[in-house]
């Protein structure tokens, strides 16, 4: 018999109450949106339109389901519910998930008790866990020496249950909530904060066209966008280090709030840093300035993608860039690069004294825009490394001074059969087109406006 054995088991007490700390409860509901998600890729990576995603958060119960294909029981045995990622396990396929412990960890953060229903095309099951039972549950092994010792069982029971015929997904319900969860779940103030967080965080996804709803609401993605037009091209580069693809855009943002300026990075299409202006974007740091009003307009954007989701610059948490990995070392001074050239133009507008805010909003209300999902799939491969800025003319903010800008809003597929009826290539030049049509309708195309009851 072997003595000088000293065993390192984990025990369930530290994963159910320690491992859990490590997340917030916003975290929690993300990650669970993630594994969604994460279902919605591979049925369509390009498209997430007609999936969805259903969220009840209340102070007795928290629901999520979806119809995003499902998992089956082969993947919920060997790893969906396993405690760790096994070595075995298949790359990420474009997933952010990392450790094997995302949806196990943020069941527990939530409840004591949760029921996990899920129908693929293979089969459907159902793993209803009472948390304080399992917690308890263990089971006995024998010795060679005939000996036994009776230790933690870690494992799940599963039912499978019959095929509903409906559209193959997942749904997780989780009651007896733990006291902290339910007094957050009951504050709208929380609400309104994980809404705003699910629309920035999760915004390239919803921009794909996933909808997911929230107590009923469907949620939008938080657009992020930049200027793009014959005279203004975003600083443009891309490539592969260590198996990460990169694509990185440097240009031209609104102004209409600061704290949107900054770095937009994404990893297999999830935001993990917002509107960064810290020094692990290189801001403050050497030859890079800290960030002041000057460069408002500054909007950078890094897509980063891997199969393998652990040769991604990720945090545990998701919501951060580890600035230590070989890869972002390499990526940053690109980024540096992309942000000197942008600065260039940035610092020539406040010398233009007292035009410069009327001519930073001119260049915002008059240039296309373009946002996060298009740019990744725009080829600028004829502008690699280029910033093209546009003309600085103060004759134009002259001319602008004496116009308005009209907008509203109506529904998308209106907008497409109007613009389709009236031969107009863009919308800006639909408006226009309405515009006029209105003025002849009314008679007063040629007559001045200023007076004229309408």
């Amino acid at each position: 018999m072997v003595t000088n054995i000293i065993e390192g088991n984990p025990t369930k007490k530290f994963f159910i109450e320690m491992i859990t700390r490590d997340i917030s409860i916003e975290d929690a509901i993300i990650d669970l949106l993630d594994n969604s998600i994460d279902g919605a890729n591979r049925i369509n990576p390009s498209n997430y339109s007609g999936l969805n995603i259903y969220l009840t958060v209340n102070k007795d119960y928290f629901e999520i389901k979806d119809n995003c294909g499902g998992f089956s029981i082969d993947t919920a045995k060997r790893y969906a519910f396993r405690f760790g990622r096994p070595e075995d396990a298949p790359k990420g396929n474009g997933t952010v998930g990392r450790f094997g412990i995302g949806m196990k960890r943020s069941l527990f953060k939530i409840g004591k008790n949760f029921i996990v229903e899920s129908q693929s095309k293979q089969d459907a099951f159902k793993v209803e866990v009472d948390v304080d039972d399992w917690s308890k549950k263990v089971r006995t092994i024998k010795n060679e020496d005939g000996t036994s010792d009776i230790i933690d069982d870690w494992s799940f029971t599963y039912i499978e249950i019959p095929n509903t015929g409906k559209a193959d997904g997942t749904s997780i319900s989780i009651t007896n909530l733990n006291s902290e969860v339910g007094n957050l779940f009951a504050d709208e103030g929380f609400l309104t904060t994980l809404a705003d967080n699910i629309q920035k965080l999760l915004n390239f996804s919803l921009q794909k066209g996933l909808t997911i709803h929230l107590n009923g609401k469907p949620l939008s993605g938080k657009r992020v966008e930049l200027l793009l037009s014959n005279n203004t091209t975003p600083y443009h580069i891309e490539g592969i280090i260590n198996n990460v693809r990169y694509k990185l855009i440097a240009g031209l943002g609104g102004i209409g709030e600061p704290k949107l300026s900054g770095w937009y990075i994404y990893c297999n299409n999830r935001l993990v840093l917002e509107a960064d202006t810290s020094s692990i974007t290189g801001w403050g740091v050497q030859p890079i300035p800290k960030w002041h009003i000057n460069y408002v307009m500054f909007r950078g954007i890094l897509f980063l993608d891997s199969e393998e989701t652990l040769n991604l610059p990720l945090t545990t948490t998701k919501k951060g860039i580890d600035a230590t990995s070989e890869v972002y070392k390499a990526i940053l001074p690109l980024m540096k690069n992309g942000m000197i050239k942008v600065f260039e133009f940035l610092k020539k507008i406040p010398q233009m004294g007292d035009e410069a805010n009327d001519y930073r909003t001119m260049l915002w209300e008059n240039t296309s825009k373009i946002g996060a999902v298009e740019l990744k799939a725009l080829n600028f491969s004829n502008a690699a490394k280029i910033f093209i800025a546009p003309p600085l003319d103060t004759d134009i903010i002259a001319r602008k001074k004496s116009t308005v800008r009209i907008a509203y809003d109506v529904a998308k597929q209106t907008a497409e059969a109007a613009k389709e009826h009236a031969e107009a290539k863009s919308y800006k030049e639909l408006g226009e087109t309405t515009f006029d049509y209105y003025l002849k309708l009314e008679e007063i195309a040629n007559e001045e406006c200023d007076g004229i009851e309408l």
